[in-house]
């Protein structure tokens, strides 16, 4: 692609006004290949914007150096261009990719020596920069790494933002919900450009998380069944959820539906209750945005 960027999804309300930012929360998702953001008003208290674009063919993350200056120099150019996003917000969230993280409970966590628990996990360039976000809900720490580039950006327009990582914003958003829910071992597939993640729960607790690599269809499904054999989990009566990136309509999902009897797209409660504007056909791809939780 050029370097223009793409618009995937550009909604808002006939309430949204660029003067009135002070008013509203800002979460904004760095994507492997754009970036999404929604708007939520605090005194309608709904969401009331919602916008996705595309920055970078392909995942800029999984690529070398020089295709990850370039995807932050593009980010870079469309916050510039965006100037209302950088205007001052009640409260803003940030949500960055990263496929280099993992999980410490908290019990045995040391914040010194988080950038040693990510060695222990993962090969990271150096000029990575580490970060840390503790997860409350499952009562662990989660630590990750970001590359400098776009590590810069992110300190340049949203040093005060509240930054999560990606994985974390989604078991922080899944667990409220379903910690109480009557389903036995739940299954969420998050898909993104290049990559998914797999979160799965016992009894409203976090069982499992991590994130794989993925080009056909036939790997990601390969990976899902070998991760439910692994945790002993049935295809056959598993209820998997699915978020991100994929269509109802696509080969994925068909094949999906091939391997897992019970397999179906997540509903967000943020925006199916009475009042809300946004459209629902799109609010799986958006699940972690559009969390109220991300607006405190």
């Amino acid at each position: 692609m050029t370097g223009e960027p793409l618009t995937l999804v550009n909604y808002y309300d006939r309430l949204f006004d660029q003067a009135l930012t002070g008013q509203y929360s800002l979460s904004i998702r760095i994507d492997p290949d754009g970036l999404s953001f929604s708007v939520y008003s605090h005194l309608v208290s709904r969401y009331i914007g919602i916008e996705s674009v595309l920055l970078h063919q392909g995942s800029a993350f999984s690529s070398g150096e020089t295709a990850k200056t370039l995807f932050s120099d593009r980010l870079k150019d469309f916050l510039q261009k965006h100037e209302w996003i950088l205007n001052p917000f009640r409260h803003v969230s940030l949500i960055v990719h990263s496929p280099t993280y993992t999980l410490i409970p908290h019990a045995l966590y040391k914040p010194e020596s988080k950038a040693e628990y990510l060695t222990f996990a993962h090969q990271h360039e150096q000029t990575n920069v580490v970060h840390e976000q503790f997860l409350n809900a499952a009562e662990a720490w989660l630590v990750y790494a970001v590359n400098k580039s776009i590590n810069e950006v992110i300190e340049q327009y949203f040093g005060s933002a509240r930054m999560l990582h990606h994985a974390g914003a989604m078991i922080e958003t899944i667990l409220p919900h379903y910690r109480h829910n009557e389903l036995q071992n739940p299954v969420f597939v998050n898909v993104r450009q290049g990559s998914f993640d797999i979160i799965v729960l016992n009894e409203g607790r976090l069982r499992y998380c991590n994130s794989f690599s993925w080009k056909a269809n036939e790997d990601l499904v390969y990976y899902l069944i070998f991760v439910l054999d692994q945790l002993a989990l049935n295809p056959e009566n598993v209820p998997v959820m699915l978020s991100g990136l994929l269509e109802p309509d696509s080969a994925l999902f068909a094949l999906l539906q091939q391997y897992i009897r019970h397999v179906s797209f997540m509903q967000n409660p943020e925006i199916a209750k009475p009042g809300k504007s946004l459209p629902v056909s799109n609010d799986y791809k958006f699940f972690d945005l559009l969390n109220s939780g991300l607006c405190e």
